[in-house]
């Protein structure tokens, strides 16, 4: 007989329902936070690029905030303003 231990803890996360889809984007506030790692202003430059191009208009709101750290109160007021959230994790 061979006993198979599995070693994976249960999730202790809870399930939260997925955020709404936006409508129509030409209203919208879309915030492109950087997380300044390499390479992710780049990237939430060419994802605002190629929406735009593709025919989805909306203002963008750039914002920064350290990788290793929570966003400072300052840009999630600015967040809090914005009707969608892209946050660039990028190396």
């Amino acid at each position: 007989m061979i006993e198979v231990l599995v070693p994976t803890a249960s999730t202790r996360t809870p399930k939260l329902p997925l955020a709404e889809r936006l409508g129509e984007t030409s209203t919208a506030r879309i915030a492109l936070l950087d997380n300044m790692k390499a390479n992710a202003p780049e990237l939430l430059h060419e994802l605002a690029e190629t929406l735009q191009a593709s025919g989805h208009q909306f203002e963008r709101v750039r914002l920064s905030k350290n990788a290793t750290a929570a966003a400072p109160e300052v840009v999630m007021a600015h967040l809090k303003t914005c009707d969608a959230v892209v946050l660039a994790i990028a190396d």
